[in-house]
């Protein structure tokens, strides 16, 4: 057994001076006060980790961007503890064999618990394995199809799942590829495809929109719909992250767009905080067609800490936003410090407030939008009460479990 003492998130009753008890990877007692002399007492506060239902590992076929273990590494650092990874990789996670082959080399490789999306094809909901597939979604892409398309196939899966469907949403009709000379024809080119895309896809409790990025896209969102935003759509903007380094899907907008999700987002309309980790390397964003993705799951938890310190959010509702709400989402019991959940949390001491540097940072990409921003990374990370990360350093190879199965 092992003891860890604290003030702690405790769900529904705030911070608490407690004394966590982990038997076998799950916490097996939450109690104010014990006795046990091998304890380990926290600086500052303790967290439940985070889960980042959003990102892109890019393992198997772009591992020079990345790979299950320099992304699983960056996570840990960062406070998160588990991750859903989406099916854009290559070959794109599609069907059962290329769903086992993806996750053995999770398995392999991950330092975080995992997840993983299935991308939604022609005749997916007519597989033998549509209802039995340990996967945590599914997961349909806007790229490359009609509209007919896109929104027949999105009523097909809603029509027939019990998992979530997560949508980008962005009208196919609406997607331009004009040349680029700046950041803003990128998002001129796409400047109503997110409302026109939401307005058009029909109310489900299955329906996850991801990324959320526009005033207009959140005033159209689906009746019975969940929704995620992510640090850059709260916090970049054109004025602020010009460069075409900052070319993402959906774009970035203007510092209204941002007012208003912040907004939402402060208020529990939009429950969920998620990365979109999405990283290339800094050659091809600088070439002269780059890509579009910026990494972010080192950095969300301590860029969200700090926007806490300087009293822009409630340190209730980020607990929330990425620890319970995306737990509760994806139907999995964890995301809080209470008696027969998984050992997952962070040590993190609010006063330590720091820049970001690149070089600290993780992911094979190696840059970041938010290079210099002030920042407070946790000082430990447990996983299913093992020590993974310590003063930003991985202290631990390999572990991650699907979640799933």
């Amino acid at each position: 057994m092992s003891v860890f003492e604290g003030r702690a998130w405790i769900s529904k009753q705030g911070l608490v001076d407690v004394s966590i008890e982990v038997d076998n990877g799950y916490i097996s007692s939450v109690k104010k006060t014990n006795l046990e002399p091998k304890k380990e007492k926290a600086r500052g506060l303790i967290l439940p980790g985070a889960l980042d239902m959003h990102v892109h590992f890019r393992d198997p076929g772009y591992s020079h961007k990345e790979d299950w273990q320099t992304g699983s590494e960056s996570a840990a650092c960062g406070g998160v503890t588990a991750v859903v990874d989406m099916p854009n990789t290559n070959p794109f996670t599609s069907n059962l064999s290329l769903f086992k082959e993806k996750e053995q080399i999770a398995k392999e490789k991950s330092v975080v618990d995992f997840g993983i999306g299935v991308n939604v094809e022609e005749h997916l909901t007519e597989q033998d394995w549509f209802s039995t597939i340990p996967s945590a979604f599914w997961k349909l892409y806007p790229y490359g199809i009609s509209s007919e398309d896109y929104f027949r196939l999105a009523k097909e899966v809603l029509d027939k799942t019990n998992k979530p469907l997560v949508i980008h949403c962005e009208h196919p009709d609406y997607m331009h590829n004009n040349p680029l000379e700046k950041l803003s024809d990128h998002t001129n080119n796409r400047l109503v495809a997110e409302e026109k895309c939401l307005s058009a896809m029909p109310s489900s409790e299955y329906l996850h929109v991801a990324h959320l990025s526009t005033s207009n896209g959140l005033n159209n969102l689906p009746a019975l719909s969940s929704t995620e935003v992510c640090p850059h759509h709260l916090l970049l903007n054109l004025d602020n992250c010009s460069s075409l380094d900052c070319k993402v899907d959906p774009p970035l907008r203007n510092v209204s767009d941002n007012n208003n999700l912040y907004d939402a987002y402060r208020q529990g309309k939009i429950p969920i905080l998620a990365s979109d980790h999405a990283p290339h390397t800094i050659e091809e964003k600088r070439s002269d067609t780059p890509p579009s993705g910026m990494p972010g799951v080192e950095t969300m938890v301590p860029l969200m800490l700090q926007e806490v310190v300087e009293k822009r959010l409630d340190l209730s509702r980020l607990v929330n936003s990425m620890s319970e709400a995306p737990a509760e989402r994806l139907g999995l019991n964890r995301g809080r410090i209470e008696k027969g959940q998984p050992a997952d949390f962070m040590f993190v001491d609010l006063v330590d407030s720091e820049k970001i540097d690149v070089d600290s940072l993780h992911s094979r990409s190696n840059w970041s939008p938010f290079e210099g921003w002030e920042a407070i990374f946790p000082y430990k990370v447990f996983r299913r009460g093992e020590l993974i990360s310590e003063n930003s350093e991985v202290v631990s190879k390999g572990g991650g479990l699907n979640l799933f199965d």
